[in-house]
């Protein structure tokens, strides 16, 4: 399990509204370490688009990492992470001492979701995960009847997971798409098909 820590100089943990750094703790063998680093500011004076691509940005570099600890939190930030799935956790001073106790409660809470919901399909990667390609069918999944529509499938990877190209194999266009995609930077076009279905590619905008 890794956790994210949004950090000031001394490694305490930040308040999400201020400009620190972001680490990534991984339990390698009973020790929690830092494996990764990078500076974090917080934009709110540009609404909420900016708001988006700031966590946008931040979870590109975190991989599979879905918990966040921070110092102080909440509103639009707060809410736009809960929809993400990520697990925000309230800590003032330093988080090591947290993590043990943070990773048991996370535990807790992944098996009792898998005993009152299916889980959350979502895109998969497409050959080797390092290049980036993904794709998803929501023609198959929505036939399932699990009661998922497009936006709870596609609107957390897309505001959260780093990737170079998402092909969405849908029965039309999500009229939420082009919104949503234009506040995350990013952009789509249709792929021609003989199969009556849209193909819709996502790529982020450069």
């Amino acid at each position: 399990m890794n956790i994210a820590v949004l950090t000031d100089k001394e490694g305490n943990t930040l308040s999400f509204y201020e400009s620190g750094m972001v680490k990534l703790f991984s339990n390698e063998k009973g020790t929690w370490n830092c494996i990764r680093e990078f500076p974090f500011e917080f934009h709110e004076e540009k609404g909420l688009a900016g708001i988006q691509h700031c966590i946008h940005m931040m979870f590109s570099r975190l991989d599979e990492c879905r918990i966040l600890m921070v110092k102080f939190i909440k509103g639009v930030p707060l809410s736009i992470l809960k929809e993400s799935g990520v697990s925000v956790w309230k800590v003032d001073g330093s988080p090591m001492a947290f993590f043990e106790h943070v990773r048991e409660e996370e535990k807790i809470k992944a098996e009792h979701l898998k005993t009152i919901q299916p889980p959350l399909p979502e895109p998969l990667p497409v050959g080797d995960k390092k290049h980036g390609i993904y794709a998803i069918d929501l023609v198959h999944v929505q036939a399932k009847g699990a009661g998922f529509n497009s936006k709870d499938v596609l609107l957390p990877f897309l505001q959260t997971r780093g990737f170079q190209k998402l092909e969405v194999l849908c029965d039309h266009l999500p009229k939420w798409f082009e919104k949503e995609l234009e506040s995350l930077k990013l952009q789509f076009r249709i792929k021609k098909s003989n199969d009556d279905l849209c193909h819709a590619i996502v790529t982020p905008i450069k």
